[in-house]
């Protein structure tokens, strides 16, 4: 069936369910029934559900918003806070955005009715509570008679058990009971046992053995002593004991009964599996031993066999249902499979009792221990024999098919045809020799075949099962027509289709007329369904001929239009009518239109809700004679609203135009300002009465933008909308900077008539773009100058430290042997400070340069550059470089790469301390990156130092070589490619330097 949509206002839900609660998803209360308002009194709109109520069942610990649709679609009982013995018990359901409880109040009498004031209106007329109630006060008041009565058996028996008391304890307590028997008191010690029970020592309790002294201790704080009986089980020893407690209160003692059940828990056991297999089967179910005896059955089997349960038990399936025309290869088959322990099917002439047979399909499994040896097995017979018959009907059936009025056809197992009667080339117009061979969907479907209906009857096919369809097939000719198909599959004793036969009638001319039918109908019930109105269709005596949904739901009526039809249409009016604010008018306004019998067109009438409804009245005349009449009635109450809220909208934004902070400008297609906000007057100066009728590009631009403004105006012709700048002139003269967002203005007829800007004046951001230019061009010269600047000072160093080494050279050539060897060696020491100097500048020069210089990025081959550092180095003999594998190519400045790699392996080769120095470089490859390491077996770097080798004029050595620049230089190179370097060294061990370099 179609979805149907329900539409209620708050009344007429409260009807249906006068205890329901509505909470948005914020778990605030929305609204509640009449009926819950009367019990709670206090309760208010836009209460919090959690504040007011809490939830027993299902229990949700912090029942918030976010886990609320937990407690959807189930039974849930919701207790009032304030007073627990206020609850409800209902379910709730999403409703929209919110969640609705449906349900009603849990009372136990009703007595709780009475005093909670409730009467019979405040309830559902649907809901049973109050007849249960009802049921619940007869049954107290027969109780109060029945507990009169016992009183009186309970006086007597009290009487009864005095005197008999010493006669039951002898009788309880025999010495010859296999059964133990155990009296203990209160508190759990032993009073009495027989003989039976002294064999007890121990008692095993959840998993637990205790003394049988200790055991009742322990189980006296579970026994309830107000039952009069309580059952527990406990196992000694292999047994299985089932212990009943009967507390004697006033005797003081409690008697427990003991039965020995450990045959009922095995049994039970072996029970439970058999009875599993049992009840899920229909068909006859045994379980036989390994030598095929049977030793359990079910009803089924009983029944199919005809044997008792005893008849069969010891027996074997062959034995019970073998008979002369039984199948010995089918009985060979069964046993062979029974004795190789292997599972088996066969189907076979089983015997009744009676000696009367029927056909059987009999399925046998192996049951296989954990070492895969068979322990039973079991089978299940089912009777077939419905089955075999059908298959000789259909035989039978098919020779006789070439008499049926309808056209009959048989196929193959593949559906090709192999058979058809003379009613099918009749029908067909084909010949035998036509059909005989192919398939019939292949000659008889065409174009307007359903396809759906062609899948349909293709998986019935193929999964055996008969089907019965009406579908359109075509004749030799290529004339059309209907046919009503009804095909069945042939199986043969194996379950396997052999053939398909169906049975075809022509059904054209009862389609024909039944589409007829069909389409008025359609029509009729599309046109009424379909309208946005309420229509409703009344005869000369007002009863409902036709009604839409649509009716239905502007009027809160719950039915199904169908069920509508015949009803009494001036009862439906009284009882509609409290919908209308003036109900008694619309009841006599009906009255009036029924009298006068003339048309009325589109007359308002308002509801108490605040809607508004159209409705219109047209008369039937049939023959000049009155057949009734038509009622339509159009929601117009958005209509109407809209109309209001628009002329509001457009007040609101008139006022949000005018007071906006940016300034709006409206122009027409030649540029003629059309309305301007105050925002836009106070930017440029001018007042509207200045604004209004003139040229906007005239008045406000320069000559640049106004060339600007024209293109984009030429583009807002065609729809387009962009922001751009301009540059304007105000009333004063004052050049300013304005933003403009615009957009085309269309009509109503969506004709662009012109467009509307947005302004925005930048100039105060303009000026500081200005500012920020010229101090970037400051900045640049500066840069420039200092880079100069640092050239002349290199140069101008060097040129005296240049002299002062030739003057020494000079002089230790002049003076060879006249001076000492310290002498010597103080002019030694002044060119080592020389050169170290001069290595000093040198590296200050190329620190400063590397973020100025401009990078020339290529192709660079890392393995080719540290190749050449090798050759180009000084090694000396005891130290070896060697790179691990063939290192890759980046994207970078070549001679950066060099001045990189080269610091780092020269300064490994200028520290190395060993008799046989190593270096080794290699890298791994990342996802973006390449990360390379330097290692070297030289001194190693102390852990406190190792995060200021990097920083400038930092050296940790004495070597003389050393200025403190190299490895800051390497960590500006690095730096400049986004990369990352760090070291790992341990003192006397070594030093392993990693760069991390992006592959582009």
């Amino acid at each position: 069936m179609k979805e149907i949509q329900f539409n209620f206002n708050d009344t007429s839900f409260s009807k249906l369910f006068p205890f329901y609660i509505l909470i948005d998803k914020n778990l605030n209360i929305k609204s509640v029934g009449e009926s819950v308002v009367k019990i709670l009194p206090d309760l208010k709109d836009q209460d919090y559900f959690g504040d007011i109520f809490s939830i027993t069942r299902p229990h949700i610990e912090n029942l918030i918003a976010q886990n609320f649709n937990q407690i959807l679609s189930q039974l849930t009982i919701v207790v009032y806070k304030k007073d627990k013995s206020i609850s409800f018990r209902g379910q709730f359901e999403q409703h929209e955005d919110c969640y609705l409880f449906v349900g009603s109040p849990w009372f136990v009498s009703m007595e709780d009715v009475v005093e909670k004031k409730l009467t019979l209106h405040d309830f559902a007329f649907h809901d049973p509570l109050l007849d249960l109630l009802h049921i619940l006060k007869n049954q107290d008041i027969n109780n109060a008679e029945l507990k009169e009565l016992l009183t009186t058996i309970n006086s007597q028996k009290n009487e009864l058990k005095k005197a008999n008391k010493e006669i039951y304890d002898i009788a309880l307590f025999p010495t010859q009971n296999p059964d133990p028997l155990i009296r203990i008191d209160f508190e759990g010690n032993l009073v009495k046992t027989n003989p039976a029970a002294n064999n007890l020592k121990f008692l095993v309790f959840e998993d637990i053995n205790y003394k049988i002294e200790e055991f009742f201790k322990k189980i006296i704080s579970q026994i309830n002593t107000d039952e009069e009986r309580w059952i527990f089980e406990a196992k000694s020893e292999n047994k299985y004991f089932s212990f009943v407690c009967k507390s004697l209160k006033n005797e003081g003692y409690i008697n427990i009964y003991g039965r020995d059940i450990t045959l009922q828990k095995k049994g039970q056991e072996e029970l439970n599996k058999l009875s599993l297999v049992a009840s899920a089967n229909k068909n006859g179910v045994v379980f036989t031993n390994p030598d095929g005896t049977i030793f359990w059955c079910n009803y089924a089997y009983i029944e199919l066999t005809g044997y008792t349960f005893n008849e069969i038990i010891g027996k074997t399936p062959v034995e019970i249902g073998k008979c002369e025309n039984s199948s010995k290869d089918e009985i060979h088959k069964m046993v062979n499979a029974f004795y190789k322990g292997e599972p088996f099917d066969v189907e076979i002439l089983h015997a009744h009792k009676d000696k009367s047979t029927f056909w059987s399909k009999t399925k046998g499994q192996p049951i296989l221990d954990s070492n895969g040896k068979v322990v039973q097995y079991f089978a299940i017979i089912e009777d077939i024999s419905k089955e075999k018959t059908a298959e000789e009907r259909l035989l039978l059936l098919s020779s006789i098919a070439e008499k049926n009025i309808n056209a009959v056809i048989i196929c193959d197992n593949l559906g090709r045809i192999e058979w058809v009667n003379s009613s099918f080339t009749a029908m067909t117009g084909f010949d035998k020799s036509e059909l005989i061979g192919n398939k019939p969907g292949e000659i008889l479907q065409g174009d307007e075949t359903d396809q759906e209906t062609i899948n349909y009857m293709s998986s019935q096919i193929k999964k055996g099962l008969s089907f019965n369809c009406e579908i359109i097939n075509y004749t030799k000719t290529g004339e059309k027509y209907w046919v009503r198909v009804q095909g069945q599959a042939l199986h043969n004793k194996n379950g396997e289709i052999i053939k398909y036969f169906a049975i075809e009638e022509n059904i054209t001319h009862e389609k024909e007329f039944n589409q007829q039918l069909v389409e008025s109908e359609n029509r009729l019930k599309s046109l009424i369904v379909n309208l946005q109105s309420g229509i409703l269709l009344e005869d000369e005596n007002r009863k409902i001929l036709i009604v839409n949904k649509k009716f239905c739901n502007m009027f809160g009526i719950q039915a199904e239009p169908e069920s509508m039809k015949g009803y009494d249409c001036a009862q439906a009016a009284e009882s509609t009518k409290h919908f209308f604010k003036s109900p008694d008018q619309f009841l006599n306004r009906i009255d009036e239109i029924l009298i006068n019998k003339e048309e009325v067109i589109a007359e308002e009438i308002e509801l108490v809700d605040g809607s508004v409804f159209e409705r219109s009245f047209m008369p039937i005349i049939r023959d000049q004679h009155y057949a009734g009449h038509l009622w339509s009635y159009e929601d117009i109450t958005i209509k109407k609203k809209y109309k209001e809220s628009l002329e509001a909208e457009r007040e609101k934004y008139s006022n949000i135009i005018a007071n906006m902070n940016m300034g709006l400008l409206e122009v027409d297609v030649e540029d003629t300002i059309q309305l301007a906000n105050q925002s836009f007057c106070d930017m440029s100066g001018y007042s509207l009465l200045d604004l209004l009728g003139k040229k906007a590009s005239d008045l406000l631009l320069e000559s640049d933008s106004k060339k600007v403004v024209k293109n984009k105006n030429e583009e807002r012709i065609n729809g387009s909308s962009d922001s751009y700048e301009v540059t304007s002139k105000n009333k004063n003269g004052q050049e300013r900077h304005w933003l403009i967002s615009g957009a085309p203005n269309f009509n109503v007829n969506g004709e662009v008539i012109g467009s509307i800007g947005i302004h925005l004046d930048i100039t105060n951001q303009k000026n500081l773009e200005l500012q920020k230019e010229q101090l970037l061009k400051k900045l640049e010269k500066q840069n420039e100058q200092l880079n100069n600047y640092a050239q002349i000072v290199s140069h101008d160093l060097k040129s005296p430290l240049r002299s002062i080494h030739s003057l020494i050279s000079w002089i230790k050539e002049d003076n060879d042997k006249e001076f000492s060897e310290q002498t010597t060696q103080y002019l030694n020491m002044i060119e080592g400070k020389v050169e170290k100097m001069d290595h000093l500048i040198q590296g200050i020069l190329t620190y400063s340069k590397v973020d100025t210089d401009e990078a020339h990025n290529e192709i660079v081959s890392i393995n080719e550059i540290v190749n050449n550092i090798i050759d180009i180095i000084h090694l000396p003999e005891n130290i070896d470089v060697k790179i691990i594998k063939e290192l890759p190519t980046i994207t970078a400045d070549k001679f950066r790469m060099q001045q990189l790699f080269q610091n780092i392996i020269g300064n490994a080769v200028n520290y190395i301390d060993k008799p046989k120095g190593l270096i080794e470089v290699d890298y791994v490859t990342e996802k973006n990156h390449y990360v390379f390491s330097i290692k070297d077996n030289g001194p190693g770097i102390a852990i406190e130092n190792q995060e200021k080798i990097f920083n400038m004029f930092q050296s940790f050595t004495q070597h003389e070589r050393s200025t403190g620049i190299g490895l800051s230089i390497v960590k500006r190179i690095v730096d400049n490619y986004k990369g990352k370097i760090w070291i790992e060294s341990e003192l006397e061990k070594g030093t392993t330097f990693f760069i991390k370099l992006p592959k582009k």
